[in-house]
């Protein structure tokens, strides 16, 4: 058996869980912003792999709107800038897409105490961090003002629900250490 791994074999995992969540209650939803660090890649042939398996579908009439955080999209060639920058995208605006990213820094603080663990005990605890960090973000976002700019809500919402991420940062402003 070769190591080589095939192009659509690489894609499979992402191709299955884009397909699944985009199956799942979707009832009345006309388009579908879909950011990715490499969707330059992953959607060169993404609706051929598509087609080609039985496994996997794509909900009729859905528009896909592809993008690649703006994170991640500066580290690309600048055409990949123009077309999949969330900037230029119909209801992209300004997302970063790291959400996942931020939760990094709390569950690394746990990483010592899993080690050790079997690994359905470390699932469970790792869940039950998740769980408890989406909780804190859920109650919190009730405490958030219902007035203000889009600017001043923007930064709210940022330092509320993810206060790790912004800490010792001015939004807007580069920082470097």
């Amino acid at each position: 058996m070769s190591g080589k791994i095939e192009a659509s074999e690489s894609q499979k995992n992402m191709d299955y869980s884009i397909c699944k969540a985009l199956n799942f209650n979707m009832g009345g939803i006309e388009a579908a912003l879909i950011c990715y660090d490499v969707m330059c890649q992953w959607s060169v042939h993404m609706k051929d792999r598509v087609t080609g398996s039985e496994h996997l579908k794509i909900p009729d009439g859905l528009e896909f709107r592809l993008g690649i955080g703006l994170f991640h999209i500066h580290g690309h060639q600048d055409t990949c800038l123009a077309r999949y920058s969330p900037s230029f995208i119909e209801g992209g605006r300004q997302i970063d897409g790291e959400t996942i990213e931020t939760l990094w820094a709390p569950l690394n603080e746990i990483s010592r105490s899993t080690r050790g663990m079997s690994t359905s005990h470390r699932r469970e605890v790792i869940d039950d961090h998740m769980n408890d960090s989406n909780w804190k973000k859920l109650v919190d976002s009730g405490r958030l003002p219902l007035v203000g700019t889009a600017s001043e809500l923007t930064d709210i919402m940022q330092s509320t629900l993810y206060p790790n991420a912004t800490a010792g940062l001015n939004l807007g402003q580069a920082s470097v250490r």
